[in-house]
């Protein structure tokens, strides 16, 4: 289903085809193992970007050609291999490739990338950096392009492919109006009236001068359409739903929404083309008139992956495509009475055109008038800028008196507070040397009082000396009064 209201994420998806690089075809079939020592090791892959690529509703993923691809970190894991002690005996590389489809062969050709586009495994990691896109979707006929990355075990000079992944596709330009170029371009294809003739027309596809010659019919089914749209001898491809619708009457069925639907085939042709134009013109992209089914036999792989790179290059705002019946909302309804619309629209076909150029028309006297209205928009924005101009002028000036009143008192103000703190400093600093004064004052009465305390004790001392010293005459005293008493 391809909708605007689908909900799209970027997903990695294995890739499992021929890729075409420098005239050489590489076989990618990954074998989803590693080899260490005669055994096979399972592992995970696992590939994230450092910035994500912008979603469009109009084209889907897109890039810049000047832009460097964000970086691409490539991660393996083996079980039981913590240290990166297996990974890390082998040598494993990653490498990406850029392609597009070869819808000759039905395989992916690589247009080549800017910078190095291969890195090898340290410690499980791989980190791919510094690459361009080589060239733009508009050179390639706005082909959208991928990113496959590919997981090589290198061993005995042999190379074999351990697993590949791409991308979604992305749509990459080269200047700031090549996409909306590129869209428009697309969707002309799709609401231009085309020649009656190339209903009744039959086209052949031819391969190209390499290729042996061999033609392909382009009959009225799915391998019809295929071939028509892969044709590289029909340039101008004719995407208009009509068109598809009766000339791949069998395989493409043509819905439109139930307040658009009518019975008479010859006013449904009317009514697409007008909601081709309406749509052109207003680009409602949730809301879109009509639906378009390719009956695709699901079983057949082959063919519903041809189908659906074939669908991408239906980008565009008008209508839905669907590629699954069960996908296609309730409220459109199937147009039926196909055979009826061939011959109707060969009659309508110069109504369309007029209708066509009256829209034109119309559309050119509304972008006339839209720019008369934007020169006078311009002309009296010029003058409104002027005013504003010296408006901003004069508050400039009122600002400027303002910012100098305000330094002014600013600057007084300063200066206030500085003599109040030069005052307030030297009040603290005469506070300090009273109280060191006073400090040092009851420092001297303290050890003046020591002194005396010491000296009056040293005076008690020098008195108990002498009390003793008498004492000690007396009692010698005593004695020999004894001893004289005694001996006489």
């Amino acid at each position: 289903m391809l909708s605007s209201n689908e909900v799209v994420r970027w997903e990695w998806q294995p890739f499992n085809n021929n890729i075409i690089h420098n005239g050489q075809t590489l076989r990618i079939e990954a074998s989803k193992v590693i080899k260490y020592q005669n055994s096979n090791q399972e592992y995970q892959l696992d590939l994230k970007l450092w910035k994500p690529f912008p979603f469009s509703s109009n084209i889907g993923w897109n890039w810049h050609k000047s832009w460097n691809i964000p970086e691409l970190e490539c991660q393996l894991k083996i079980d039981d291999d913590l240290d990166h002690h297996i990974l890390n005996t082998l040598t494993i590389v990653a490498n990406l490739y850029i392609v597009k489809h070869n819808y000759d062969k039905m395989e992916m050709e690589s247009i080549g990338c800017k910078g190095s586009s291969e890195g090898v495994f340290r410690n499980g990691i791989s980190i791919l950096r510094q690459l361009k896109f080589n060239t733009t979707s508009y050179k390639n006929e706005y082909q959208k392009f991928q990113i496959v990355v590919v997981i090589s075990q290198i061993n005995s000079s042999q190379q074999s492919v351990i697993d590949a992944k791409c991308s979604p596709y992305i749509f990459v330009d080269s200047r700031k109006h090549a996409r909306q170029q590129a869209l428009n371009n697309n969707i002309q294809l799709i609401i231009d009236p085309f020649l009656p003739e190339n209903l009744d027309k039959e086209f052949v596809k031819k391969e190209r001068k390499n290729q042996p010659k061999c033609l392909l019919k382009v009959d009225n089914t799915i391998q019809g359409l295929i071939n028509y749209f892969t044709a590289p001898n029909i340039r101008h491809k004719i995407k208009h739903p009509l068109f598809l619708a009766i000339k791949f009457d069998k395989c493409v069925k043509l819905y439109l929404k139930k307040q658009y639907f009518v019975k008479n085939s010859k006013d449904a042709i009317i009514k697409v083309q007008s909601i081709l134009m309406k749509s052109n013109q207003e680009r409602k992209y949730s809301d879109k008139g009509m639906a378009l089914l390719f009956q695709v036999d699901q079983t057949n792989e082959l063919e519903f992956k041809k189908v659906y790179e074939i669908s991408q290059i239906f980008e565009n705002e008008i209508f839905m495509l669907y590629m699954k019946q069960d996908q296609i909302p309730e409220d459109y309804t199937l147009i039926e009475d196909i055979s009826r619309m061939r011959y109707h629209y060969k009659q309508l076909y110069p109504n369309l055109i007029n209708q066509k150029s009256l829209i034109n028309f119309q559309s050119d006297n509304q972008e006339e008038q839209s720019n008369l209205k934007q020169i006078k928009l311009n002309e009296q924005n010029n003058e409104n800028q002027i005013d504003t101009h010296l408006s901003i002028k004069q508050c400039h000036q009122q600002i400027q008196q303002k910012d100098d009143y305000n330094n002014n008192q600013i600057l007084n103000y300063n200066n206030q507070l500085s003599y109040y703190y030069n005052q307030f400093q030297q009040q603290q600093q005469q506070q300090q040397q009273q109280q060191q004064q006073q400090q040092q004052q009851q420092q001297q009465q303290q050890q003046q009082q020591q002194q005396f305390q010491l000296q009056q004790q040293q005076l008690y001392n020098n008195m108990q000396q002498q009390q003793i010293y008498q004492q000690q005459q007396y009692y010698m005293m005593q004695q020999q009064h004894y001893q004289y008493n005694r001996f006489y």
